[in-house]
């Protein structure tokens, strides 16, 4: 075996102690050789390395053989040994405990390491990280190029601060990335609702990740654009709505529905940009603003039956029952609009009943260890987990029995189960229906699709009573059903792939792209 250096040959001697668990003993060490035996005196174990006549150095003599036991306590296996066989792993996870290391050398390796040996180690990986940090920068510019070269028609900005240029300077400000295959998904087969939502960054530069995710017919989130600023505020929610408008061509905001948990400047931003768009506010959000003040079991009941009406009156119901417990939780609750979090004045363009913002915290949820990384690493371990996310669910629809989603059959088959045991219905012979369920009576009208309940309205799925009015005419309620839970509808999302992205030698990086990494923001609270 051949080494570089005697530094490197060293280095290699110390993780073959490591991996077969023997302890080695370094009798010579000079310019040119290096002499080690094991440390058990009487055990034959040899190697002899010393340098070539064209450079490098080269193990001559090499007796392999130990006749003495596994060796727990290593003393060749110093902090420096240590931190190169985990340097991959913190890389990945800058967040991989101490207490994790000392478990993973004990289970491999048979070997009894101290805690203030394996922080050293830590320690000197995430230092040497702190360079690849900065030096991400440099190679931001092409990785943004190979990015739209490997995926024509996608969105990828990257901006510079002003005030850095200013003083000649190239400094990151933020970046921007919107795929042609996720353009393509949300134009061909997806409902126009998009939430909206930020959050924080944990590496070294810090700073957000905004990002706008869809969803399936199968309730799946379905990421349409994200991008990393340096912080969360109405101008950077204002540049990215802009960028995310230009990408999905979503106009002005007609027949556009957005969900989102109220960040700082967000909700400005939304009526700046897309002022056509419906905003809802998460129920999630409200509750926990609200529920400071009025934290009881049955204040937060009330307040999810007030949310989930679907018409007015049945709201007004709910809301006095609510009056009848406290009246200043009632005024509290409407400082929030209800057109923006009830489902009794929610719009009915996008055929989703949604009052919380789930997708989006199942997408930051996702994507929980990418937050920790380098910003191209963010970005790449982001591109990877949607390319095989498209992939994935093309695969499910495989396993679909019907025509339609399985979410959207399980609710249909809820309403027919309703509709057998619990409606009755009384017809005008005009396509007008008069259906009783209960002490409630609903008025259908078969031309329009339309119910007095507004299931069907907000759902684009027959409810209990239109179902039954169907029937009682002997339709197939199944053909109602909006063509967005659709098979068709659901490949036509998948259809188009994210492509194949080279690796880091085949990017064309130019020295005069390179770029200073953001500033360091200063956080609230007591730094670590």
């Amino acid at each position: 075996m051949s080494f570089k250096d005697i530094p490197e040959a060293r280095k290699c001697m110390k993780l073959y102690s490591l991996a077969n668990k023997k302890r080695s003993k370094l009798e010579k060490s000079d310019l040119e050789r290096l002499r080690y035996t094991c440390d058990i005196v009487g055990c034959p174990f040899v190697c002899l390395i010393s340098k070539e006549k064209f450079g490098g150095v080269k193990i001559k003599t090499l007796s392999s053989e130990h006749d003495c036991g596994t060796a727990f306590d290593n003393k060749t296996v110093d902090f420096s040994t240590i931190a190169q066989y985990f340097k991959k792993k913190l890389q990945d996870n800058p967040k991989y405990k101490v207490r994790e290391m000392i478990l993973d050398l004990k289970r491999n390796f048979e070997l009894n390491v101290s805690h203030g040996k394996c922080k050293r180690a830590k320690r000197m990986v995430l230092e040497s990280l702190d360079g690849s940090f900065s030096d991400e920068y440099n190679k931001l510019e092409a990785y943004a190029n190979e990015l739209r070269e490997s995926n024509p028609g996608s969105d990828v900005v990257v901006t510079l601060s002003k005030s850095a240029l200013e003083e000649g300077r190239r400094r990151f400000l933020r970046t921007y990335v919107c795929f042609h295959a996720l353009k393509m998904g949300f134009n061909l087969g997806f409902r126009p609702f998009i939430g909206l939502d930020g959050t924080f960054l944990k590496g070294k530069a810090k700073g957000q990740l905004l990002v706008a995710v869809g969803q399936d017919s199968q309730n799946h989130f379905y990421p349409l654009a994200w991008a990393v600023v340096d912080k969360e505020n109405k101008n950077t929610w204002n540049w990215f709505l802009q960028l995310l408008q230009s990408s999905l061509d979503l106009k002005e905001g007609e027949g556009i529905t957005c969900m989102s948990d109220m960040q700082k400047g967000l909700l400005d931003a939304v009526k700046t940009v897309l002022p056509q768009a419906h905003h809802r506010y998460c129920v999630r959000h409200i509750e926990s603003n609200w529920c400071k003040q009025f934290n009881t079991g049955e204040n937060k009941k009330l307040l999810w039956w007030c949310a989930w009406c679907t018409y007015a009156e049945d709201f007004k119901d709910q809301l006095g029952k609510l009056g009848d417990l406290n009246k200043d939780a009632v005024e509290a609750l409407f400082r929030y609009p209800p057109q923006s979090w009830c489902r009794a004045y929610m719009d009915i363009v996008c055929k989703n009943q949604s009052v919380d913002n789930n997708l989006t915290e199942s997408f930051n949820k996702w994507i929980v260890d990418a937050r920790h990384k380098p910003i191209i690493k963010i970005l790449e371990d982001i591109r990877i987990k949607t390319m095989n996310l498209l992939r994935e669910h093309e695969e499910e629809v495989r396993s679909w029995r019907y025509d339609f989603s399985q979410k959207c059959m399980d609710l249909y088959n809820e309403y027919l189960q309703i509709e057998q045991t619990a409606c009755e219905v009384n017809a005008n012979g005009q396509n007008y229906y008069e259906v009783t369920e209960g002490s409630d009576k609903h008025c259908v009208n078969l031309a329009v699709k339309k119910c007095t309940c507004r299931s069907w309205d907000l759902t684009g799925i027959p409810c209990p009573h239109a179902i039954r009015a169907i029937l009682h005419d002997s339709g197939d309620p199944m053909t109602e059903i909006n063509w967005w839970y659709s098979k068709e509808a659901f490949l036509l999302t998948y259809r188009h792939k994210i492509h194949p992205v080279r690796g880091e030698k085949f990017w064309k990086i130019e020295p005069s792209q390179a770029m200073e990494p953001p500033e360091l923001v200063k956080l609230v609270g007591r730094q670590r």
